[in-house]
């Protein structure tokens, strides 16, 4: 027990003389400070000895802060603290061109650039050191997240929470960057019209359940001044537990002067999962178009998967067909938990339904008579195909059409949603009625008379002469 006391004693000894000068740590910068510029930074100096003063106090720097390019100048510095005293000492450094805008985190707080010493003697030599900091402002920043879920849809910003999400989910993420650097260099100091050349997005979830179609991808030539989006899809497993994961999306870029700037937000994901929970995934007909022309039947097939916490015993299954007066439930259907199965049925249609579109109603229960889910696809009976008018066997024929033609799939009836209106000259043309003023004979005798018309013209031509002589 004794020697543990005497350790002790001994550990608090050398504790207080550790501490006989204590040194703040400079920050020089801060989150606006602009590069290839000269930022300034006060730091304290503590004699922490109450009966001895500090003599011979020298200041120094190491580990990267007394490269040549931060230019770290100190004010005057004493050579002498009074015993328990502190002073405020001011330096001055160069901010590079180079200097990041983010720490490792990806947060905009200074960034350590090397060592500061600060050297004394009260009774002994006495040694204290500090981080030297620089911060300088960051210029890509998360403009805008936005999420599109199945049901649901909002902007993220930091620490926003997405609730309700279910299992099975399908959504949309859009990430937008902008480049805040002015697009004018007006004092040609090379802090403005700086591009980003390669702006990476990453995005990560603490939740396995969470699948990204792609969990990174990149904007080229981001300029000053401007921004662009990126889209991600993303989806909830089927089987994804009750639990609220975080979402973390990171944007980092290095810019024309090798600076690296970006930002980090986090958002949570809440996954939910109800107590009984049947959900129709997908609902088929085959064929899904039929013809009105005969009596026939489509087969509907529905496939369900158990999403809720418990297994069923009393599942069922709907379908019906308002249009057709047609309604069908299958019942007493067990399916574990996270199990899917499908059930098959027929509607059938008669002969000379009305034609159109029919909506085909589908809708899951638990205990045989809890609605669970519901859904919906179409069903389009078809008019009867017309063939054209046109009967003739010749080979010469002219005609006019209205509408389209369109060939039904997977079935093989053809439909004409316009008759298609032919008309027909038959094998030979058709011959033109025949004309008087087009024979030989009217022709001579036109002939004649315009000789008879003009004999007569000089006879009298020559008596009105004659005339006037007289």
């Amino acid at each position: 027990m004794n020697k543990s006391i005497l350790f002790l004693i001994m550990v608090g000894m050398l504790a207080i003389a550790a501490s006989a000068i204590q040194v703040s740590s400079p920050t020089f910068g801060g989150e606006n400070q602009e590069r290839n510029a000269i930022a300034s930074a006060t730091f304290t100096v503590t004699n922490t000895n109450t009966t001895n003063a500090l003599t011979n106090v020298a200041v120094s720097l190491g580990a990267g802060a007394n490269d040549a390019r931060y230019r770290i100048n100190f004010s005057t510095i004493p050579t002498t603290i009074a015993p328990g005293a502190t002073v405020t000492l001011t330096a001055s450094a160069f901010i590079p061109l180079d200097q990041p805008g983010i720490d490792s985190n990806f947060k905009e707080n200074p960034v350590k650039i090397g060592t500061i010493t600060v050297t004394g003697t009260t009774t002994v030599v006495e040694t204290s050191t500090s981080d030297v900091l620089m911060q300088a402002i960051n210029q890509l920043k998360i403009k805008k997240v936005r999420i599109e879920c199945d049901t649901k849809s909002q902007s993220l910003d930091d620490g926003d929470k997405v609730k309700n999400l279910k299992p099975g989910d399908d959504c949309t993420l859009e990430v937008e960057v902008e480049n805040n650097f002015n697009d004018n260099d007006r004092d040609n100091r090379h802090i403005g019209d700086v591009e980003f050349q390669t702006v990476d997005v990453n995005l990560d979830s603490s939740n396995s359940d969470i699948d990204f179609d792609d969990d990174n991808d990149n904007l080229d030539n981001l300029a000053a001044g401007d921004d662009d989006a990126l889209s991600f899809s993303l989806q909830i497993d089927d089987e994804a537990e009750d639990r609220t994961s975080s979402l973390d999306i990171t944007v980092t870029g290095r810019d024309d002067n090798g600076a690296i700037h970006g930002e980090k937000r986090s958002s949570r994901l809440e996954v939910v999962r109800l107590t009984h929970d049947v959900q129709i995934r997908r609902i088929e007909l085959a064929p899904s178009r039929v013809s009105a022309c005969e009596a026939t039947s489509v087969k509907a097939t529905v496939n369900f998967l158990n999403q809720g916490k418990r297994d069923e015993d009393k599942v069922a299954v709907e379908v019906a067909v308002p249009d057709l007066k047609f309604s069908k439930k299958i019942t007493d259907i067990s399916l574990d938990r996270d199990d899917s199965t499908s059930v098959n049925l027929d509607i059938p249609v008669p002969k000379n339904t009305k034609t159109g579109v029919m909506r085909v109603d589908v809708r899951s229960f638990f205990d045989t008579i809890a609605q669970s889910n519901s859904g919906s696809v179409d069903l389009t009976v078809e008019a009867c195909s017309v063939e054209g008018a046109n009967t003739s066997t010749g080979t010469s024929t002219t005609g006019t059409s209205s509408g389209t033609v369109t060939t039904t799939t997977p079935s093989t009836t053809t439909t004409v949603t316009n008759p298609i209106v032919s008309t027909t000259t038959g094998v030979a043309a058709t011959r033109k009625s025949a004309s008087v003023t087009d024979s030989p004979v009217y022709i001579a005798i036109l002939a004649v008379g315009i000789v008879i018309a003009v004999v007569v013209l000089i006879v009298l031509l020559v008596a009105l002469l004659r005339r006037r002589k007289e």
